[in-house]
């Protein structure tokens, strides 16, 4: 009776603190994953909790790569999840596409403070949001990209500072357009592109472009202006200008014209001021800053002023790491080289074509320790693995050292007979000389002069 009563309170409190744990739900959503470029996509971003929160949320600074992201506002909100009601709140953004392909929206992370339930005082929470993914799709075949824009409406307005009816040579006309489009950023809508008319020169002002956004919607102007200098009289012709863009809503493109204008250029007699009228609006073009001419540092973007640096640093550092320990490296495998039998024996292949025989004799001494120093002497080595004429060049390199002038030493038949020898050692590397060798060639040894000092 009593293990039973312990089970049915173990379930009690089991079943009691999972309905009081706290819950946290975290979600982004778009309202379609297929868009142009330019075309807005609604992004809400929920964040909800069983209790409350405590504190605002944090949803950081989103940014889309390949997208602009504009925020609009955040709605209070309450949801039954599971059959249990939570409270939370959604972000509403406009994320507009820069670029064709694939875009990702990242994982968010999200900030939040809230309570568990029945307690009042706000816990932090770390939560995240899965990726989503949209696909952005070029312009269209057939239509240009320079004239691309997308919106829901777009209304265009030209001016002109003068009447175009009393235009003569020499006068300089202003025209302005100015377009207003529904659902898009101000960077968005094209540039005018000004066509080259025969006869007169044309000299574009810096743009207007505007951004205007409210908390359920975003608009955008832009104003492009040109001077219009007339050079030759007679009829001119400027043609018309249209403007096309896709209606995000009714999903159909549609187009904006400017009809064409003929105006007729009166002569004048009095062209003398032609040439600095010229020249004054040349300067003022050349005090505009190209629209579309990105900072530079260096001549370089920012971007990649910045990626250059940082591959710099890092080349820095790798070498600040490396050249000490590639300088102790090759230190060390110099000096194992110069302690290595290969350089004894370059050394002494370089002493035998000297005339000091003293050195020669040392220097083969060194070399027979660097390469093995359990042999007792030259003549030991000499005797095991040298020739005939091995032999004897060795005798008469002795005779020679110690002052007998009839001795006559040839060093390079005993430098090609000793590279000879030095070989079949190296093949045979485990044969040992036995000290009875040096008895035995000591025994044969005809100076006694030199029998005591014997290498």
């Amino acid at each position: 009776m009593v293990a039973k009563f312990k089970i049915i309170a173990l379930l009690f409190l089991l079943s009691t603190s999972v309905g009081y744990a706290q819950q946290l739900i975290s979600y982004a959503t778009i309202n379609h994953n297929e868009a142009y470029i330019g075309q807005p996509i609604q992004m809400t971003v929920s964040v909800y909790s069983n209790t409350w929160f405590t504190k605002g949320v944090d949803v950081g600074n989103i940014q889309v790569e390949g997208a602009l992201t504009v925020y609009f506002r955040s709605v209070s909100n309450t949801r039954t999840f599971s059959g249990k009601q939570f409270s939370g709140v959604d972000f509403i953004y406009n994320v507009f596409p820069t670029q064709e392909g694939v875009i990702t929206i990242p994982e968010l992370t999200i900030h939040v403070e809230s309570p568990k339930p029945g307690g009042y005082k706000g816990i932090k929470h770390t939560i995240h949001t899965k990726p989503k993914n949209i696909t952005v799709k070029g312009v269209p075949v057939g239509y240009n990209p320079n004239n691309w824009l997308v919106s829901s409406t777009l209304t265009v307005h030209e001016k002109w500072n003068v009447n175009t009816n009393n235009v003569k040579v020499g006068d300089v006309l202003q025209r302005t357009i100015s377009r207003s489009a529904s659902g898009t950023l101000g960077e968005f809508i094209p540039a005018v592109v000004w066509d080259s008319i025969s006869g007169v020169s044309i000299y574009p002002k810096r743009p207007s472009v505007n951004t205007n956004k409210t908390k359920t919607y975003v608009s955008a102007s832009r104003t492009d202006g040109a001077n219009y200098l007339f050079e030759k009289e007679g009829e001119v012709t400027l043609p018309k200008i249209e403007f096309v863009y896709w209606n995000y809503n009714s999903h159909k493109f549609y187009k904006k014209i400017i009809d064409s204008v003929t105006i007729t250029v009166a002569p004048n007699p009095d062209l003398s001021m032609l040439a600095g009228v010229k020249k004054e609006l040349e300067a003022e073009v050349s005090q505009v800053p190209e629209e579309e001419q990105p900072f530079l540092i260096l001549g370089l973007p920012v971007k990649t002023f910045v990626l250059y640096c940082v591959l710099g640093v890092l080349i820095l550092y790798v070498l600040y790491k490396v050249i000490p320990w590639a300088v102790r490296k090759i230190k060390a495998r110099n000096k194992e080289y110069h302690g290595s039998e290969k350089y004894a024996y370059r050394t002494l292949k370089s002493a035998l074509g000297g005339t000091k025989d003293y050195e020669t004799l040392h220097a083969l001494k060194v070399w027979l320790i660097k390469l093995n120093p359990a042999i007792p002497s030259i003549h030991a080595f000499v005797n095991t693995y040298g020739s005939k004429a091995m032999q004897q060049e060795y005798y008469n390199l002795e005779r020679r050292a110690t002052g007998h002038t009839d001795a006559v030493f040839n060093g390079s038949v005993f430098k090609s007979e000793l590279k000879e020898a030095r070989q079949s050692y190296l093949n045979q590397r485990t044969t040992a000389v036995s000290k009875q060798d040096k008895g035995a060639i000591e025994k044969r040894w005809l100076n006694p002069t030199s029998s005591e000092t014997s290498y």
